[in-house]
């Protein structure tokens, strides 16, 4: 018998010590988390900004989405002791049958968007465990010599790939990013190794555009945005500031153009649906990525130049021994502005 240690959030603001049974299937590996991270919705979740009811289902439940893990036991013999592991959140349960759900199979959508798809750290028990005992299926592996600091960043670029993989990019496409944070710069990176055609980069904080090498940047309202004949856009804001962003793609964009949503706001947002129809703009919603997104994501951090633009993400690192360090990096976190995360080392 095993157990593993870990911190649930049970109300805004309040973690609580864990000490369950590490239950374990066949068909499942298990892993020691060795480098996490925190996201927009663990912050969320945190500070308790989602509808009352809805906390109240959730909780309680332990956070983390972005985890780094090695292997410590896997009776299928998939993966050797020591492998270290990228662990994709998108769990789709073992009795629902992919090979017959319209939305597993469809080319178009993916595993990523079936209704009966659990996700870690939102429906499903996230990372913040000493140990976890993980369905096989939902591991990808990494190679032992790629910083785990840096494979901490698998996950943001799965879901950069999958808001590429959702549309038909053509080699010539102007494609516009609008939003300067961490997704923003990361699907501008993915891009740069991807798309020879030109890229722009739209948001508020000039410090942060600064960061973005090697494409053109404009501040919002700049006037001469419109100059570039941007046929794709992606919207990586999300929150209240997404309607301005939104309502500026619909502005600047090409008449047939494509807008891709990445970013979540909780509440609604007006926009200007005149203007899409006079453009026939077509509009792309995205969330989340699949097994296969991890996996490409995993061939990417095999580039150089890639890990050296990802790791200027890297804002330091933060040993997490108990609850009060968990406490004081959400503090942390819940406050940054920074373009970057701090790694979490769990050490419990």
């Amino acid at each position: 018998m095993m157990y593993t240690r870990g911190f649930k959030i049970v109300q805004p603001k309040r973690f609580e010590v864990y000490v369950e049974e590490l239950e374990t299937n066949v068909d499942e590996a298990i892993i020691k988390i060795e480098s996490a991270a925190i996201c927009k919705a663990d912050i969320r979740y945190y500070l308790g900004n989602r509808d009352e009811r809805l906390l109240g289902l959730k909780y309680p439940i332990n956070l983390i989405h972005e985890a780094i893990g090695r292997v410590v036991k896997d009776p299928t013999g998939t993966f050797n002791v020591g492998d270290k592991v990228a662990l994709v959140p998108n769990i789709i349960p073992q009795e629902h049958n992919k090979s017959e759900c319209q939305i597993c199979t469809s080319v178009e959508l993916g595993e990523n968007y079936c209704p009966s798809a659990k996700f870690a750290s939102s429906n499903y028990d996230g990372f913040s465990k000493e140990y976890i005992s993980y369905p096989i299926k939902n591991l990808v592996k990494i190679n032992n010599n790629i910083n785990s600091d840096v494979a901490v960043f698998t996950e943001l670029i799965s879901v950069a790939l999958s808001a590429i993989r959702r549309i038909d990019l053509k080699e010539n496409d102007t494609i516009g990013i609008w939003g300067d944070g961490i997704l923003g710069y990361v699907l501008c990176t993915v891009l740069k190794h991807m798309h020879k055609g030109q890229i722009i980069v739209v948001g508020h904080n000039e410090n942060k555009l600064e960061k973005f090498e090697g494409v053109k940047t404009y501040k919002s309202n700049d006037e001469d945005i419109s100059k570039n004949r941007i046929n794709v856009a992606f919207e990586c804001i999300g929150g209240v500031a997404a309607e301005n962003g939104i309502n500026e793609i619909i502005s600047t964009i090409i008449p047939g153009g494509t807008i891709v949503l990445t970013g979540v706001s909780e509440n609604g947002v007006k926009i200007n649906t005149r203007k899409i129809l006079e453009k026939g703009l077509c509009l792309c919603g995205v969330t989340r990525s699949t097994v296969e997104d991890f996996r490409v994501a995993a061939e990417l951090l095999k580039n150089n130049e890639f890990v050296s633009c990802i790791s200027k993400l890297i804002i330091g690192s933060v040993s997490i021994y108990n609850i009060n360090d968990y406490y004081k990096i959400f503090e942390e976190e819940s406050t940054s502005r920074l373009l970057g995360k701090r790694i979490l080392k769990f050490k419990f």
